[in-house]
């Protein structure tokens, strides 16, 4: 398998080059809005997961970025938990080595209880940690964390990350109607947040493009993000649409195929990441835009969603 999958298109990264390190849902949450589906394999080991050849790694790194005609950040995300893959320390050193492209890292937060992820990732240019409760009870609701892992512990840990780390560190809070979208929530989002410290650069307010296949979710208002926004103060930012303008030429081409398979049949994201030959989160950054710009429907079978088209 492709480490490697993009660059894909988004309003926080610009283009970024993606690398997957875990194989399909393996991660220490399993978050009632993934869009990717319940999490199969539940864990907080870490260890090489994929047989990496980093001189391989390397040189196809640097084919990669010299056929990206656009490329703002090389980008660890994926199907899992990247901080998961023992190897990522190693891997983010080979890129600091060929190019300066910063490195981002996208995580969970659950993994940050580890002394051991917070060395492996202190190289990195921009760790972005997803929060969405401001309390252990809530954490359990919405990520569902694998056992052993908290509240407290990560916190803890973005603590230790925040005192040894030179780069930039956002936070990104996923909002749920009836869950943490109160205005006591925020306010308990910005104690802990001012608790932190100067160290986090933005906050991020998101919320799923389109529902889940989960019973439980529910999006909240725009009205209603801007109230959390408005307590959580400047640093805060409501993410919207990515800016179409900035789409390249490839990134069209699997839009209109998208778009084809769709009209002749249904399908998941993994279907449609399959028959194009494209990594899960290339497809889920095309659907969100297709989604959003009402293209395509979804239906929720068995709490998997599926998409299609309406034909007239």
């Amino acid at each position: 398998m492709s480490l490697f999958y993009g660059p894909v298109l988004s309003r926080r990264f610009g283009y970024s080059l993606g690398i997957d390190l875990i194989p399909f849902k393996v991660c220490v949450y399993d978050c009632i809005y993934c869009q990717l589906g319940r999490t199969t394999n539940k864990t907080t080991e870490r260890k090489k997961y994929i047989d990496i050849d980093f001189d391989e790694f390397g040189s196809t790194l640097i084919k990669k970025i010299s056929e990206c005609k656009y490329l703002n950040y090389i980008t660890f995300s994926g199907s899992g938990e990247p901080t998961l893959n023992s190897d990522i320390s190693k891997l983010i050193g080979i890129i600091k080595k060929a190019t300066n492209i910063p490195v981002a890292v996208l995580t969970c937060g659950g993994t940050l209880g580890s002394d051991d992820v917070i060395n492996d990732i202190i190289e990195a240019d921009i760790i972005k940690i997803s929060l969405d409760a401001p309390d252990n009870r809530i954490l359990k609701k919405i990520n569902r964390p694998c056992t052993g892992v908290d509240f407290n512990k990560n916190i803890s840990g973005l603590k230790k990350l925040l005192d040894s780390f030179s780069g930039s560190i956002w936070l990104e809070i996923m909002i749920m109607e009836g869950i943490n979208d109160s205005l006591d929530h925020a306010a308990k989002f910005k104690e802990l947040i001012e608790d932190l410290g100067e160290g986090i650069e933005k906050i991020h307010i998101n919320t799923a493009v389109r529902p889940s296949g989960g019973k439980y979710m529910r999006l909240p208002s725009r009205q209603k993000l801007q109230e959390i926004k408005d307590v959580l103060g400047k640093k805060a930012e409501i993410i919207g649409k990515v800016d179409t303008k900035r789409y390249s030429r490839d990134l069209l081409m699997i839009e209109d195929e998208i778009v084809g398979l769709l009209s002749r049949r249904p399908g998941t994201i993994k279907d449609i990441a399959s028959a194009l030959g494209i990594n899960l989160n290339e497809a889920i950054k095309i659907i969100d835009k297709l989604f959003s710009e009402g293209k395509i429907k979804s239906k929720a079978r068995q709490n998997i969603n599926h998409y299609y088209i309406i034909k007239e």
